[in-house]
């Protein structure tokens, strides 16, 4: 115990990455002549599931070396042109050299036989749930349908949240997305699920990434494991009130040294959603009620393109590039309103139509160096990275009033362009080195520098009408610099994982408004510090404790301080005096059995950021303003359960039952607001896999929510029931799926604002009853292998 005490205190100041010792597995392989057999491939397979693990071929000598693997039992076999050797068991605890594996030369075929037992769907570790989806029916899919299915994220229309926080980042492969929520859900919703091998909820980032977000979502990319070349075409089509298409080919290639993943879709969206909106204005004791009828359509095309390139410099050093592209080269976007006014002296109803046209490029590009400073596992890494971020949009918006005679009384039409432009680039360091017999100790710097230009243009508007204060030209620049260290450290003992850590970041931010004396300087400096202790005293019980400090500022599209419009009398604002949210969150857990969960969890943002939206009840105006919620507080109870009842079904369940509290100011009256409400809701996936090869899937998945609160609105129920199948042919070559979300179409919101001066609701009826349709074909090189599927003989039964 007293060797505990000490790491324990010096973790609980630094953020820690869960460590355990990595070894070598070294060997040949050779021909029944005893010849080395060259550019062989090598796979490590997991002893319990036959899943890959790592994979390598041989040198020109027949040699090989897997380097980072982990103590455990494995099993290791070598192929070349269809000849097998037979699996062998390795039990590692240490560098191991094993006996030459030797390949049959007789066709093995016939000997195939079909590992039943699965990679587990769901993986709970001490900072993270790693969701597998390989085998589940949404493989043909997009990435946005599988994270509706992920266990703690929460989807809701086009809002994504984990664990209660909308403050998520974004990851692929480990590197940072850095793109708006708009284009979040549009480069999901492009990307192929068919190419994705899991999907990791990191719940408590480590220190070395950004304190910008609660929780970071990594969506993990299938990389060939052995040498060859194998791609796929796929075809997915959504028929809702409109149909909605996309189309894409993915590439994968591993030779010696280098390693190339390219992937591109098209897709076409064509999608439409009906708005009530209903205000009650009041003046002066009298109240006049303002009905809208809004039909929302949305026409666009989007290219999608990404492409990840590794290259092994030598056994030390590897460097790599990304590149993650997002062009949206048309989309239309019409709103037709319709308004009844009632009790009003001047209009009995007005008509606006709202046309724009938008076009929105994003791209990003990423180098990363890593250098093995020693066997031991000591390694430095630097990354570099510079995203270019362009959006116009072209707007006319055409306005009929009506007298209280019903007869036509004027008109309104005035242009918007508008122009947003972002260059950010950043640069980072990293050192990691093992400490002792079960430590890991790393410490990094980065720098981020943001260049954010915008413009606005806007002609034509009546100036005369109270109220109305549109910006008609003006630019406004903002800057941001952020300097960040952090300083982790690792480790385990018998029964104890731990981590800790301490990063601190210091933030310039700078803006400027062309036409005005505004200008905003900022200055910031903030620690975060985090910590997850995990004791597991057996396999069946395992105790989860963890904590963390985070930030966020405001988004660049949110502090533009211009006033733009969606119809004649609803604005939408942003505003530079935005302040930084800070949020802090608290959870300690217990799992069963490593299936069932019971979390205690309680978390508090001061200055949280969220559009709100206000009746300007002197103006009759409807206000979308960016701002700040002055405190937020949640606390509440998770129980979850993750099991397989057979080896045919699995199941996951999370109910969550919260307390959750908004403070914020109401702008008309200036004073403060609370709202407080007592809810729950139900995530239900069911998986199920049918015939003897486990070529049919079934999900069917289940989520309700009651009354629950988002800024200053309050939303009633609703919830969704989805099924999907899908089935494997041709030696899972090709890949079918179908399916129905929202089977009983119950997802359609409604939300109210009664509070002090502010009274109004709306409905949203969107296209949430959807029939998905799916088609994948792979094709390339036959002889590599999914990590279900195994030849194996009968002694390893014995195993």
């Amino acid at each position: 115990m007293k060797n505990f005490i000490c790491p324990l205190f010096f973790l609980l100041s630094f953020n820690c990455l869960l460590y355990s010792q990595d070894f070598v597995i070294s060997g040949t392989v050779k021909s029944q002549e005893d010849n080395a057999v060259s550019f062989a491939n090598v796979l490590l397979l997991s002893a319990t599931d036959s899943s890959v693990i790592n994979g390598t071929s041989t040198d020109e000598s027949g040699t090989f070396k897997m380097k980072g693997i982990t103590a455990g039992n494995y099993l290791i076999k070598a192929s070349f042109i269809g000849n097998e050797s037979a699996i062998k068991a390795v039990q590692l605890n240490a560098d191991m050299e094993i006996e030459p594996l030797i390949l049959d030369d007789a066709d093995q075929e016939l000997d195939e036989v079909i590992v039943t037992s699965l990679k587990p769907r769901l993986e709970r570790k001490i900072d993270r749930l790693v969701f597998n989806i390989e085998n589940t029916a949404y493989a043909d899919g997009d990435v946005w349908d599988v994270l509706k299915i992920t266990p703690s994220v929460m989807v809701i229309g086009e809002n994504l949240s984990v664990k209660g926080s909308t403050s998520v980042g974004i990851l692929i492969n480990g590197r940072k997305v850095n793109i708006p929520h708009d284009d979040i859900v549009n480069l999901l919703s492009g990307t192929s699920a068919g190419n994705v091998q899991s999907i990791e909820v990191i719940t408590n980032p480590p220190a070395k990434y950004s304190a910008e977000e609660s929780a970071l979502i990594n969506i993990v990319m299938k990389k060939n494991i052995i040498a060859g070349y194998n791609g796929a075409i796929y075809n997915k089509y959504i028929q809702g009130v409109l149909p909605k298409h996309t189309i894409g080919t993915d590439h994968f290639f591993k030779g010696k040294k280098t390693q190339l993943s390219l992937n591109y879709s098209f897709k076409q969206d064509r999608d439409v959603s009906y708005y009530t909106d209903i205000t009650n204005f009041t003046e002066d004791n009298t109240i006049s009620t303002w009905s809208a009828e809004q039909e929302y359509l949305n026409n666009s095309k989007q290219h999608n393109l990404s492409v990840f390139f590794d290259y092994d410099i030598n056994e030390k050093s590897r460097l790599s590039f990304t590149t993650i592209t997002l062009w949206q080269p048309s989309r239309n976007r019409v709103y037709d309103t319709d308004t009844d006014v009632v009790g009003d002296d001047e209009f009995s109803r007005f008509h606006t139509l709202n046309n724009s046209e938008i076009q929105k490029l994003n791209t990003s590009y990423y180098i990363d160096y890593i250098y093995d400073l020693n066997e031991k596992g000591a390694q430095l890494s630097f990354n570099g990275h510079y995203t270019y971020y362009d959006h116009t949009r072209d707007q006319i918006l055409e306005s009929i009033f009506y007298d209280t005679n019903g007869t036509l009384s004027g008109n309104n039409d005035f242009t918007t362009d508008s122009e947003q432009e972002i260059n950010l680039y950043s640069f980072q360091g990293d050192y990691e080195s093992p400490v002792g017999d079960s430590g890991r100790v790393g410490a990094g710097l980065r720098y981020a520098g943001i260049s954010s230009k915008s413009s606005i243009t806007q002609q034509g508007f009546d100036r005369d009408q109270p109220g109305i204060d549109p910006s008609e030209v003006g630019n406004f620049d903002y800057d941001e610099s952020i300097y960040a260290a952090y300083i982790s450290y690792s480790g385990k003992w018998e029964h104890w994982k731990m981590k800790s850590g301490l990063r601190a970041e210091y933030a310039k931010t700078e803006g400027e408004l062309d036409t005005d004396v505004l200008s905003v300087e900022r200055h910031n400096l903030q620690f975060f510090p985090s910590f997850s202790i995990q004791y597991i005293p057996n396999e069946n019980h395992s105790f989860d404790l963890y904590y963390f400090r985070k930030i966020s500022r405001p988004r660049y599209n949110n502090v533009n301080p211009f006033q733009t419009f969606q119809s004649t009398f609803s604005t939408i604002e942003g505003d530079p005096e935005l302040l930084p949210a800070t949020r802090y969150y608290i959870a300690g857990g217990y799992t069963f059995d490593k299936s069932y969960t019971v979390e205690l969890f309680y978390k508090k943002a001061k200055n949280g950021l969220s559009e709100l939206i206000f009746q300007n009840n002197d103006n009759n105006l409807l206000q979308f303003i960016s701002s700040n919620v002055a405190q937020e507080t949640s606390y509440g109870i998770d129980f979850s359960v993750n099991k397989s009842f057979s080896n045919f079904y699995n199941c996951y369940l999370l109910t969550s039952f919260y307390s959750e509290t908004f403070n914020f100011i109401n702008i008309s009256t200036n004073s403060m607001v609370e709202l407080d409400q007592l809810g729950w809701f139900i995530r239900n996936s069911n998986s199920f896999s049918f015939l003897d090869d486990k070529s049919l899937t079934v999900d069917l998945n289940l989520v309700y929510t009651t009354a629950m609160l988002s800024g200053n609105t309050k939303f009633d129920a609703f919830g969704a029931l989805n099924l999907m199948a899908r089935k494997t042919l041709y030696d899972k070559r090709l890949s079918i799926s179908l399916g129905v979300e929202d089977i009983f179409n119950q997802g359609n919101q409604f939300n109210t604002r009664h509070y002090q001066d502010q009274n109004g609701t709306s409905l949203k009826r969107g296209e949430n009853r959807l029939l998905v349709m799916g088609l994948r074909y792979k094709f390339g090189n036959s002889k590599m292998r999914d990590n279900k599927k195994s030849k194996r003989v009968d002694e390893r039964n014995r195993i």
